[in-house]
Parts: structure tokens; sequence; C-alpha cells
């Protein structure tokens, strides 16, 4: 069965959720909603509606009016076999030591090194985005130099592959922890099929906002690869979380967005030790003083 998505941007985010909540309002109804800020600097944000039967587009234009959005592009997408189309384009990833694969692939991993099963989920974090991508080369970097983590948390830790991969590195346990309950199971989910369900502790909190993570700071390394508006909002409490001389490996972040959680970081009292941009991506590795 095909489903049809529209789509259109608009300024603001208030704006921008009216109209997903007038969207939802439509016959034939959207089976999902999602409105999203996009991440250029622009203060545009995107709201789609995605539907099982093909939506009424005279209403979809009369609502784009009314929110002074533009006109709603509508797409077709033809029935696909997800599951095929994924181990055709999820190959394994290799991060130095690491190789973070599916199990589709697990006749592939090579010998000698941290293999980390991670299967395509709702959850993010499979290895292939820039932004893991990074957080895991940083993590290969520290553990080459000799940094050696006693204390380690992953901050919106989605599938906890960063969790896991310092778990494997270092002996100690790990806090992974998600806003997302659902991405709170995945990551447990995960930690279990790994072998490692006893030394990652997987917790459902904002932030730092969770008895546990209070109880077992100051943090020696702390992941966080989430987004820049929330990487800047956390900055004090990295500050509070971590020991001196502690690390932080952040992503999520655009190469364009880079400068303003620098300049967040810095007042923050944290120095950069490294920095690696991939295509569009940039992962950050600050130290705090």
């Amino acid at each position: 069965m095909p489903t049809f998505t529209a789509l259109t941007t608009l300024a603001g985010q208030d704006a921008a959720e009216a109209l997903a909540a007038a969207l939802e309002g439509l016959t034939p109804a959207p089976a999902g909603v999602g409105v999203f800020e996009i991440e250029d600097g622009s203060g545009l944000w995107e709201v789609g509606g995605y539907f099982l039967d093909a939506p009424d587009d005279i209403a979809l234009t009369l609502l784009a009016l009314a929110f002074g959005a533009q006109p709603f592009a509508l797409s077709e997408l033809p029935e696909t076999d997800w599951v095929a189309k994924v181990r055709r384009e999820l190959t394994p990833v290799e991060a130095g030591r690491f190789f973070v694969y599916g199990s589709h692939d697990a006749d592939r991993v090579p010998k000698g090194r941290i293999a980390l099963l991670i299967e395509a989920t709702v959850a993010f974090g499979t290895g292939h985005h820039g932004t893991t991508l990074g957080c895991l080369r940083a993590l290969d970097r520290l553990a080459d130099a000799g940094f050696a983590a006693q204390n380690v948390a992953d901050i919106g830790c989605g599938t906890a592959v960063l969790a896991m991969a310092a778990a494997r590195v270092w002996p100690n346990p790990v806090i992974a922890s998600d806003i997302d309950g659902v991405a709170v199971a995945v990551a447990r989910a995960n930690a279990q099929v790994n072998g490692l369900a006893d030394r990652i502790d997987c917790v459902e909190a904002a932030g730092f906002d969770h008895p546990r993570l209070a109880g077992a700071a100051p943090f020696d390394l702390v992941f966080a690869n989430i987004l820049k508006g929330p990487l800047i909002e956390l900055a004090p409490a990295m500050a509070a979380h971590i020991a001196r001389g502690g690390l932080a490996i952040l992503s999520g972040l655009l190469v364009v967005q880079a400068e303003a959680v620098l300049a967040a970081y810095a007042a923050a009292g944290f120095t950069l030790r490294q920095r690696e941009d991939i295509g569009e991506w940039c992962t950050l590795v600050f130290e705090r003083g």
C-alpha cells in the first residue's frame, strides 16, 4: 500500500506547531505529523504529514495560505520492503578499533576489532551518520593516546552505541540516558545483545536530570551527540557534572553551528582539545578547566 507525504516550511516554532495541530484535523487524517527545525540558521521549520490515503489538495492549500507557509509538496511513496532496503544500504562502519554492524553482516566481523551489533531501529545511532562516526573516532583517538576513563556518561544515547563503545574500551560501568523512553528501551536491548547489560545503566532523563546521573558525577568523560540548541543549553550542566580535566565529546551539530557551541563551552570553562569535521557535520572534544 503506498503512503503519501505532505511537506512545507514556514518561519517560527509557534506557527509551525499551530499548523501541525491544524494538519491533524484534516480528513482523511494523517497517520502522523512531524515538526522539525531546519538546522541551517534560517529560522525555518518543516511541517510534515504522513497519510495512508491521498490527502485533500485543496485543504492543504488553504492551510498553507492561512499559516503563511510555503505550498505543501505532495509525494506518493511506493510500498517498500524496508528491512531489505536497510540490509542493502547499511554496510558495516569502521572507526579505528570499532566495527559497527547489523546482524546481516555478522560474517564480516574482522578479528582483533571491537565489534558492536546495532540494528537499524527508531533510535538514533547506527554509526553511519557523520556525528556518531565522529564521536567513535574521537573515542578511538583518546584510547590511543592513553586516556583511561573511570566514570562515563552518554547523554542522549539513542541506540547506546557510544556507551557500549566506551564500555568495551574500559572496564567500568557507563550511564546512558535519553529523553525518549523508546530510545532507552532500545539502548537496554542493545546492551543485552552485546553482552553489556551489567555494565550499562540506561535511564530516561533530560540532560543530567536523573538521581543516578547526579549521584555518579563528576564524570571524566561525557558524550552528547544531540543538537546544537540542547548542547548550548547543557554547557553549564556539563561544567557542573564533569571533573576538572575531564572531557566532553560533543556532536549532532553542523559545521556552520560549531562556533556557537565553541563560544558556549568556552564561557562554561572548557578548552577545545580536538575537532573533526566529517562532511557537513562537526565533532568537538572539550576539556574542563
